[in-house]
């Protein structure tokens, strides 16, 4: 369904980006695309993409009691606590799979949990871009991570830990990134973000400016926060930051604050010319950002509505589309009534000014929300946390409601303005422009920290074409192959394929048309796994063929396409066409260990890659004052 919207200058697609100034280049307009997502933020079980959405498109408030290990994890401390009676917390931050990363148990226990779920992060998001870290590595990645205080190396002082060699680089923000560049080997520029809040935009930000720079051609943006000590939470809390209820009403009377939150989040990001060239599923487009500070105002940590604005406006003008066509608003929305009122209006006058002259529409068409109500304000990563939801929001055609919005706080008016408030969860509908052609989606993300510095991005749908995939000419070959570093971690691996496929296939499955196409799938397990030693391959020419394998394979079963290292193949059922029997052939020999390349039989972009299920890591418990002990 669309919406219709008066007067002219609307942009029909990415490919308008305005006018440009003449010292500048063209490319540095160039849209940037987010092929690779992962997240993990508070109220997931499963660590999926679906399962943060469906908390998000439900409404529900994710912010509860620590859970009980975190108070376990902590008690070598002279607290004991995080401080914080209630918040969005995420679970096992003390467990991780240390052997996977070829890192020793004694260094592993000195690592702040922070590298530790970057590096997870980082890894998840690249497989869910479809590729190997190695293939990262061939050119230059850039790594650009926000990350904040060490509640952990506070731990550490206070838990009396002897020194150690490890102790330097298990603590230093800036070994955030570089742990990722190092444990995947890639040589792009690889920084640290700290501005706070703002964190995760500016990283964003710096990242599409380096792309566009020619200074890497392919970037992961990440970004990390937990609670391990009380310490900063006390402070906040004296300085009346945080919400006394433990509850973060962005933009409602009742506002007083905020709850803190955790999270890790990971982006892999190019430029669209290249992500189109390659064959890459393109979650959606980074148009316009820009980065600033507020300046001067009352005291250190005040908003400047004035500075807001200003950034506002430069933003949407490098996005170079009108802002009449942004349908939703990611705000910062920290609860506290001044704060929510300052966002409100800079935004509000940042669209006017954009807008002067120009014919505006007579219904509100633009809704304004905060992910912060759901999962509490998850400080650093609170930009990728909306930058995330926005992009799951334009895949799915809705826009999550707000819990605890009630009442709007009355200094944030909208009457007279294009803005409204989104309570309930609904759809949205695609905006028109005045040529009757149906606009992408736009939507816009806004962040400050509370030392100034300040953020915003602007981000546009990309519908699925099959630009870069020629899908006519040639069939993905028919196999599946799945490795993992033990037969522990291969059978962990078959069961989250086989809930996965599972999902698609079931009755309340997604429609044909939203599925992935079946060749794209097992087409992004032979180009975009990392081979380990132990494996095996599955021949399966659809869906539900492959869910009867896996079936069986979970169930013990074996069967003539079901592949295994060291095991001759069955007998088939029913005899083999020549092309079958050479696809069991080939795939047999990757089984054994063979130098087999799938990517090989491709060219470039002829397959599309798909969002699929990474490795199944073996975490166990790792922290500084105990030794290592698996999670149950």
């Amino acid at each position: 369904m669309t919406e219709s919207v008066r007067g002219g200058g609307f942009a029909t697609g990415s490919q308008h980006r305005g006018a440009p100034a003449p010292h500048r280049d063209q490319h540095w307009l160039d849209p940037i695309a987010v092929i690779g997502i992962h997240a993990r933020f508070p109220g997931s079980v499963c660590e999926t993409l679906d399962e943060y959405w469906q908390n998000l498109v439900d409404c529900r408030d994710c912010v509860g009691v620590p859970p009980d290990d975190r108070f376990a994890a902590a008690a070598a401390s002279q607290t004991g606590s995080s401080g914080v009676r209630e918040g969005g917390f995420i679970r096992n931050v003390d467990a991780f799979d240390a052997a996977f990363f070829g890192i020793q148990e004694e260094e592993a226990r000195l690592m702040d949990p922070l590298q530790r779920l970057a590096l997870e992060s980082a890894w998840h998001c690249v497989e869910d871009a479809g590729y190997r870290t190695t293939d990262l590595g061939r050119e230059e990645t850039g790594v650009f991570f926000a990350t904040g205080k060490s509640d952990y190396e506070e731990l550490l002082y206070r838990g009396g830990t002897a020194v150690h060699a490890k102790l330097a680089t298990g603590v230093a923000t800036s070994i955030v990134p570089n742990r990722v560049s190092f444990a995947l080997g890639l040589t792009g520029p690889s920084l640290a973000v700290d501005t706070a809040c703002s964190g995760s935009l500016a990283a964003l930000h710096l990242a599409a400016q380096a792309l566009r720079n020619g200074d890497c051609t392919t970037a992961i943006v990440g970004a990390v926060n937990l609670i391990l000590h009380s310490t900063l939470s006390l402070s906040l809390e004296e300085d009346g930051a945080l919400s006394p209820d433990c509850r973060t009403k962005s933009f409602d009377a009742a506002g007083n604050g905020y709850a803190r939150g955790e999270g890790a989040a990971s982006l892999l990001l190019k430029r669209l010319d290249d992500a189109e060239a390659d064959g890459d599923h393109v979650y959606g487009l980074l148009i316009g950002s820009a980065i600033s500070h507020g300046g001067r105002a009352n005291w250190l940590t005040a908003p400047n509505a004035v500075a807001q604005k200003q950034l506002i406006v430069k933003a949407w003008r490098r996005a170079g589309v009108d802002p009449r066509s942004v349908g939703y608003i990611e705000a910062h929305g920290t609860g506290t009534p001044l704060g929510d009122a300052i966002e409100f209006n800079a935004i509000s006058q940042a669209y006017g000014a954009l807008t002067a002259g120009q014919a505006q529409d007579a219904q509100p068409h633009c809704r304004i929300g905060s992910v912060k109500a759901n999962i509490g304000h998850v400080e650093t990563a609170s930009g990728l946390a909306g930058v995330v939801k926005v992009l799951l929001a334009m895949r799915h055609g809705k826009i999550p409601g707000n819990p605890h919005l009630n009442t709007v706080n009355p200094m944030c008016d909208t009457d007279g303005t294009p803005f409204r408030f989104v309570r309930e969860t609904e759809d949205w509908q695609s905006l028109q422009g005045p040529d009757g052609i149906t606009l992408p989606r736009r939507a816009a993300i806004n962040s400050f920290g509370f030392g100034g510095a300040l953020g915003h991005a602007v981000l546009e749908e990309r519908r699925e074409t099959n630009a870069g995939a020629d899908n006519q000419v040639s069939s993905a070959l028919p196999v599946l192959p799945v490795s993992a570093k033990d037969e522990a971690g291969l059978r962990r691996y078959v069961q989250r394929l086989h809930r996965f496929v599972t999902s698609l296939t079931g009755e309340s499955g997604p429609a044909d048309d939203q599925r992935p196409d079946f060749d794209d799938f097992v087409y992004t397990f032979q180009v975009g796994r990392t081979p380990f030693p132990v494996r095996l391959a599955l021949v399966a020419q659809d869906w539900p063929s492959l869910e009867d394998l896996l079936a069986r394979l979970e169930a013990g079963d074996e069967d003539s396409d079901i592949l295994r290292k060291g095991r001759a193949p069955l007998p088939a059922v029913a005899p083999r066409d020549e092309l079958t029997e050479s696809t069991v052939r080939f795939a047999q020999q990757w089984v054994d260990g063979e130098k087999v390349d799938f990517a090989s039989l491709y060219t470039r972009g002829q397959r599309r890659r798909v969002s699929a299920p990474g490795y199944p890591f073996a975490r166990s418990r790792l922290w500084f004052h105990a030794r290592l002990q698996p999670v149950a």
